[in-house]
Protein backbone atom coordinates (compact mmCIF):
# COMPACT_ATOMS: atom_id res chain seq x y z
CA UNK A 1 0.00 0.00 0.00
CA UNK A 2 1.34 3.43 -0.95
CA UNK A 3 1.84 5.60 2.12
CA UNK A 4 1.15 8.86 0.33
CA UNK A 5 -0.97 8.32 -2.81
CA UNK A 6 -1.79 12.02 -3.18
CA UNK A 7 -5.03 13.96 -2.84
CA UNK A 8 -7.16 13.76 -6.03
CA UNK A 9 -7.98 17.31 -7.10
CA UNK A 10 -8.26 19.75 -9.99
CA UNK A 11 -6.00 22.80 -10.18
CA UNK A 12 -3.92 24.86 -12.56
CA UNK A 13 -0.17 25.15 -12.24
CA UNK A 14 -0.40 28.31 -10.16
CA UNK A 15 -2.80 26.77 -7.64
CA UNK A 16 -0.64 23.65 -7.43
CA UNK A 17 2.40 25.72 -6.48
CA UNK A 18 0.47 27.72 -3.88
CA UNK A 19 -0.86 24.53 -2.31
CA UNK A 20 2.72 23.48 -1.65
CA UNK A 21 4.26 26.84 -0.71
CA UNK A 22 1.47 27.83 1.67
CA UNK A 23 2.17 24.63 3.60
CA UNK A 24 5.97 24.56 3.68
CA UNK A 25 7.27 28.14 3.45
CA UNK A 26 7.32 30.92 6.03
CA UNK A 27 6.80 33.82 3.65
CA UNK A 28 6.92 35.15 0.10
CA UNK A 29 8.15 38.40 -1.41
CA UNK A 30 6.84 39.14 -4.90
CA UNK A 31 5.71 41.82 -7.31
CA UNK A 32 2.79 40.88 -9.62
CA UNK A 33 3.54 40.33 -13.30
CA UNK A 34 1.60 38.32 -15.87
CA UNK A 35 1.40 35.30 -16.08
CA UNK A 36 2.68 34.60 -12.55
CA UNK A 37 0.19 37.00 -10.93
CA UNK A 38 -2.11 34.20 -9.78
CA UNK A 39 0.71 32.61 -7.81
CA UNK A 40 1.52 35.78 -5.90
CA UNK A 41 -2.17 36.58 -5.50
CA UNK A 42 -2.89 33.08 -4.26
CA UNK A 43 -0.18 33.31 -1.62
CA UNK A 44 -1.36 36.77 -0.62
CA UNK A 45 -4.89 35.41 -0.19
CA UNK A 46 -3.59 32.61 2.02
CA UNK A 47 -1.91 35.22 4.23
CA UNK A 48 -5.07 37.36 4.34
CA UNK A 49 -7.09 34.32 5.39
CA UNK A 50 -4.74 33.63 8.29
CA UNK A 51 -3.22 30.47 6.84
CA UNK A 52 -0.46 28.88 8.89
CA UNK A 53 2.20 26.54 7.59
CA UNK A 54 2.68 22.94 8.68
CA UNK A 55 4.63 24.06 11.75
CA UNK A 56 1.92 26.44 12.95
CA UNK A 57 3.67 29.63 11.84
CA UNK A 58 1.68 32.52 10.37
CA UNK A 59 2.64 33.20 6.76
CA UNK A 60 4.01 36.58 5.66
CA UNK A 61 3.74 38.32 2.28
CA UNK A 62 5.68 41.38 1.17
CA UNK A 63 4.97 43.26 -2.06
CA UNK A 64 7.62 45.95 -2.64
CA UNK A 65 7.74 48.40 -5.56
CA UNK A 66 9.43 46.17 -8.15
CA UNK A 67 10.64 42.69 -8.97
CA UNK A 68 14.22 43.75 -8.24
CA UNK A 69 13.23 44.78 -4.74
CA UNK A 70 11.21 41.60 -4.23
CA UNK A 71 14.31 39.53 -5.00
CA UNK A 72 16.31 41.63 -2.53
CA UNK A 73 13.60 41.11 0.08
CA UNK A 74 13.87 37.35 -0.47
CA UNK A 75 17.63 37.63 0.00
CA UNK A 76 17.15 39.33 3.34
CA UNK A 77 14.47 36.86 4.41
CA UNK A 78 16.78 33.94 3.65
CA UNK A 79 19.83 35.59 5.25
CA UNK A 80 17.84 35.72 8.49
CA UNK A 81 17.15 31.98 8.26
CA UNK A 82 13.68 32.12 6.72
CA UNK A 83 12.14 29.79 4.15
CA UNK A 84 10.92 32.13 1.41
CA UNK A 85 9.47 32.02 -2.11
CA UNK A 86 9.03 34.40 -5.04
CA UNK A 87 6.75 34.34 -8.09
CA UNK A 88 7.69 36.14 -11.30
CA UNK A 89 7.87 36.10 -15.10
CA UNK A 90 9.35 37.72 -18.19
CA UNK A 91 10.80 41.20 -17.78
CA UNK A 92 10.40 40.86 -14.02
CA UNK A 93 12.83 37.96 -13.86
CA UNK A 94 15.37 39.80 -16.01
CA UNK A 95 15.06 42.87 -13.77
CA UNK A 96 16.09 40.66 -10.83
CA UNK A 97 19.29 39.44 -12.47
CA UNK A 98 21.69 41.57 -10.41
CA UNK A 99 20.25 40.11 -7.20
CA UNK A 100 20.13 36.54 -8.51
CA UNK A 101 23.94 36.42 -8.65
CA UNK A 102 24.09 37.64 -5.05
CA UNK A 103 21.60 35.04 -3.80
CA UNK A 104 23.53 32.25 -5.51
CA UNK A 105 26.89 33.57 -4.30
CA UNK A 106 25.67 33.64 -0.71
CA UNK A 107 24.34 30.06 -1.06
CA UNK A 108 20.82 31.02 0.00
CA UNK A 109 18.29 28.16 -0.44
CA UNK A 110 15.38 30.15 -1.86
CA UNK A 111 12.88 28.96 -4.49
CA UNK A 112 11.50 31.25 -7.19
CA UNK A 113 8.48 30.02 -9.16
CA UNK A 114 8.49 31.19 -12.77
CA UNK A 115 5.60 31.45 -15.21
CA UNK A 116 7.92 31.39 -18.22
CA UNK A 117 7.13 34.19 -20.68
CA UNK A 118 8.52 35.61 -23.90
CA UNK A 119 10.36 38.89 -23.43
CA UNK A 120 9.13 42.10 -24.99
CA UNK A 121 11.24 43.08 -27.99
CA UNK A 122 9.66 44.65 -31.07
CA UNK A 123 6.25 44.16 -29.44
CA UNK A 124 4.72 43.27 -26.09
CA UNK A 125 4.26 39.54 -25.57
CA UNK A 126 2.78 38.16 -22.35
CA UNK A 127 2.53 34.56 -23.55
CA UNK A 128 4.68 31.48 -23.04
CA UNK A 129 8.34 31.47 -23.99
CA UNK A 130 11.66 30.63 -22.37
CA UNK A 131 13.37 33.94 -23.17
CA UNK A 132 13.24 34.96 -19.52
CA UNK A 133 14.64 31.79 -17.94
CA UNK A 134 17.35 31.44 -20.57
CA UNK A 135 18.33 35.03 -19.81
CA UNK A 136 19.18 34.06 -16.21
CA UNK A 137 20.57 30.58 -16.87
CA UNK A 138 24.10 31.75 -15.99
CA UNK A 139 23.28 33.03 -12.50
CA UNK A 140 24.18 29.90 -10.55
CA UNK A 141 20.67 28.65 -9.86
CA UNK A 142 19.27 25.17 -10.30
CA UNK A 143 16.39 24.95 -12.80
CA UNK A 144 13.48 22.51 -12.87
CA UNK A 145 10.85 22.58 -15.64
CA UNK A 146 7.27 21.41 -15.04
CA UNK A 147 5.24 20.33 -18.07
CA UNK A 148 1.89 20.24 -16.23
CA UNK A 149 0.22 21.15 -12.93
CA UNK A 150 1.16 17.82 -11.37
CA UNK A 151 4.84 18.43 -12.00
CA UNK A 152 4.53 22.04 -10.83
CA UNK A 153 3.42 20.78 -7.41
CA UNK A 154 5.90 17.91 -7.25
CA UNK A 155 8.84 20.03 -8.37
CA UNK A 156 7.95 22.75 -5.87
CA UNK A 157 8.67 20.20 -3.16
CA UNK A 158 11.74 18.79 -4.88
CA UNK A 159 13.18 22.25 -5.55
CA UNK A 160 12.82 23.20 -1.90
CA UNK A 161 14.46 20.02 -0.63
CA UNK A 162 17.28 20.26 -3.17
CA UNK A 163 17.87 23.95 -2.43
CA UNK A 164 18.24 23.35 1.29
CA UNK A 165 20.34 20.20 0.97
CA UNK A 166 22.72 21.81 -1.56
CA UNK A 167 22.50 25.41 -0.28
CA UNK A 168 21.74 26.44 -3.85
CA UNK A 169 18.76 28.54 -4.99
CA UNK A 170 16.31 26.98 -7.45
CA UNK A 171 13.84 28.05 -10.12
CA UNK A 172 10.66 26.00 -10.51
CA UNK A 173 9.60 26.85 -14.07
CA UNK A 174 6.28 26.26 -15.81
CA UNK A 175 5.04 27.67 -19.11
CA UNK A 176 3.06 30.88 -18.77
CA UNK A 177 -0.68 30.40 -19.35
CA UNK A 178 -0.15 26.96 -20.95
CA UNK A 179 0.54 25.53 -17.49
CA UNK A 180 0.02 28.37 -15.01
CA UNK A 181 -3.62 28.83 -16.08
CA UNK A 182 -4.63 25.40 -17.41
CA UNK A 183 -6.85 23.44 -14.99
CA UNK A 184 -6.03 19.74 -14.86
CA UNK A 185 -6.70 16.67 -12.76
CA UNK A 186 -3.81 15.91 -10.42
CA UNK A 187 -2.88 14.46 -7.07
CA UNK A 188 -1.71 17.09 -4.61
CA UNK A 189 0.91 16.08 -2.04
CA UNK A 190 -0.52 15.40 1.40
CA UNK A 191 0.43 17.74 4.25
CA UNK A 192 1.95 14.77 6.08
CA UNK A 193 4.17 13.98 3.10
CA UNK A 194 5.30 17.59 2.75
CA UNK A 195 6.08 17.87 6.45
CA UNK A 196 8.15 14.69 6.41
CA UNK A 197 9.93 15.39 3.11
CA UNK A 198 10.82 19.05 3.68
CA UNK A 199 11.43 19.19 7.42
CA UNK A 200 11.02 21.87 10.06
CA UNK A 201 12.60 25.19 8.98
CA UNK A 202 13.73 25.71 12.57
CA UNK A 203 15.93 22.60 12.46
CA UNK A 204 19.63 23.35 12.81
CA UNK A 205 20.62 21.57 9.60
CA UNK A 206 17.91 23.10 7.41
CA UNK A 207 18.33 26.87 7.36
CA UNK A 208 21.08 29.08 8.73
CA UNK A 209 20.42 32.49 10.27
CA UNK A 210 23.35 34.58 9.05
CA UNK A 211 22.04 37.58 11.02
CA UNK A 212 22.19 35.87 14.41
CA UNK A 213 24.13 38.17 16.79
CA UNK A 214 24.97 35.14 18.95
CA UNK A 215 26.87 33.66 16.00
CA UNK A 216 28.28 36.65 14.07
CA UNK A 217 29.47 36.12 10.52
CA UNK A 218 30.69 38.46 7.77
CA UNK A 219 28.47 38.64 4.69
CA UNK A 220 28.57 40.83 1.61
CA UNK A 221 32.14 41.97 2.19
CA UNK A 222 34.50 43.54 -0.36
CA UNK A 223 36.81 40.96 -1.93
CA UNK A 224 40.00 41.79 -3.83
CA UNK A 225 41.64 39.72 -6.55
CA UNK A 226 44.16 38.16 -4.17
Amino acid sequence: MVAFPGIPSTADGSEAVIWVESHISQGACAYPITPSTNMGGGYQMAVANGRRNLWGEALAFLEPESEHSSASACEGFALAGGRVANFTSGQGLILMKEVLYVIAGKRLPVVFHIGARALTSQALNIHAGHDDVMGVADCGWGMLFARNAQEAADLALIARRAAEEAETPFFNVQDGFLTTHTIESLKLPEPELMKEFIGDPASEHRLRNLMDPAHPIMSGVVQNQD
